[in-house]
């Protein structure tokens, strides 16, 4: 499998999975340009997708989605999500929805599709575990706290996408009205980095790569990031392995496995 974050922040989020030919986004949260330009690096175009996998009805998690609803992209949501999103863009009312069952697995060209719920202020939002021969992506984005089931598709995972949205003292600080601040750090909102390092420190050697995502620009950096990391007593081997993604318009760096 080959994967990698296009973008990540609250301006738009949107990553790319490709696998034995089969070619997919994780969420179309970026403009469409940007995405086109991504696409042509790779010598693709919007008709080369074979689908888009959403996470949950939010703007920077479906701002292109029209696009690839146009192009006749299959479009995998779980009912509520998928409802929302129409009502929203009626653009993408007629899509070429795929259905599926929050917990239910299924297959995608051969690469086993497992969605599992995650806490966000949504109406199903989930989170996605895909899995071909023996390797496995677990993408994890805006939760509000780590679950359980989170827990498990991270520490069984090859690579992991997860959240580490803000710093505790700088949302506080922020000019942020105290209703947004509340969001971001309920249970049903962002993730924040002490949260999501803590879940760092018990994964495995199986893990190979992970990408802390969806860092919020006004209310935690890059830096204080891998300070944290570098204070928090995980191993250096894993430390390696972990790479902040930028919030401003940087692409992560992509991993085979």
């Amino acid at each position: 499998m080959f994967f990698q974050v296009l973008g990540s922040s609250s301006s738009g989020n949107c990553s790319y999975l490709e696998c034995d030919g089969v070619k997919a986004f994780i969420d179309a949260g970026l403009g469409i340009k940007r995405i086109r330009k991504y696409l042509a690096g790779r010598g693709l175009d919007i008709e080369d997708i074979d689908a888009v996998f959403v996470t949950h009805e939010h703007f920077d998690h479906y701002a292109s989605l029209c696009y690839f609803a146009a192009a006749g992209t299959k479009i995998y949501a779980n009912r509520g999500t998928a409802e929302c999103i129409r009502y929203k863009d009626s653009k993408t009312k007629n899509a070429n929805w795929q259905i599926f069952e929050t917990g239910q697995k299924f297959d995608f060209y051969g690469i086993d599709v497992l969605p599992f719920t995650i806490p966000h202020d949504t109406t199903d939002p989930v989170g996605y575990s895909f899995t071909h021969q023996g390797s496995a992506l677990t993408y994890a984005t805006d939760i509000g706290k780590v679950t359980n089931s989170v827990q498990d598709f991270a520490r069984n995972c090859s690579v992991l996408v997860l959240e580490s949205n803000y710093c505790p003292l700088m949302l506080a600080r922020s000019n942020r009205p105290p209703r947004l601040k509340n969001r971001i750090s309920s249970t049903s909102g962002h993730l924040s980095n002490a949260d999501a390092i803590s879940l760092l420190k018990a994964l495995p050697p199986v893990v190979k790569k992970v990408y802390l995502t969806h860092v919020s620009r006004e209310c935690n950096s890059v830096g204080h990031i891998a300070e944290l990391l570098g204070k928090s007593g995980i191993d250096s081997e894993m430390l390696r392995r972990i790479e902040i993604v930028s919030p401003f318009d940087a692409p992560s760096s992509p991993v085979e496995f």
